[in-house]
């Protein structure tokens, strides 16, 4: 195909703009993260050991015991939707089903490996590169597929 028609094409096109997506089930302003973290502190059991009796304690010296149990964990910070390719994820899902852990939690752990071993990360990188081209050029004709399916149109 020529690469003038191509060009025609994208020229050609008018894409739509959309509204700024408005999340209902997330009361806006109502909470902060820190506040949300400690109410789910709250809800999860505590180990045997830190139990107290709720004579000894009030809710204000739990509190304070929480948010500094809280400190002492590295904070975390939601990170957009992970794409993987649909065989790996189902692998990589397994895999972290059958162990019990997540797999963000998977991901923390080998990049925490990785980067204290030059060679294992230099390998890595060069894997991830190769992977970035692809997902590139995968996108590229997506995008002409659509492009020329809706101008036949």
């Amino acid at each position: 195909m020529d690469d003038n028609i191509l060009n025609q094409l994208r020229n050609k096109r008018n894409r739509r703009t959309v509204e700024p997506r408005i999340d209902a089930l997330v009361q806006q302003g109502s909470q902060s993260e820190k506040e949300l973290e400690l109410e789910e502190a709250a809800t999860l059991p505590l180990p045997v050991e830190s139990v107290e009796s709720p004579t000894t304690t009030n809710g204000a010296d739990r509190e304070a015991a929480l948010i500094a149990e809280l400190e002492q964990y590295p904070e975390t910070k939601r990170h957009s939707a992970i794409v993987l390719e649909k065989d790996l994820d189902q692998k990589l899902t397994q895999f972290c089903r059958i162990r019990g852990i997540t797999v963000e939690t998977f991901l923390e752990a080998a990049w925490t490996v990785a980067s204290e071993d030059n060679t294992l990360r230099e390998k890595i990188t060069t894997d991830a590169k190769r992977r970035y081209d692809q997902r590139k050029r995968v996108g590229q004709l997506k995008r002409l597929i659509t492009m020329l399916s809706n101008s036949s149109k």
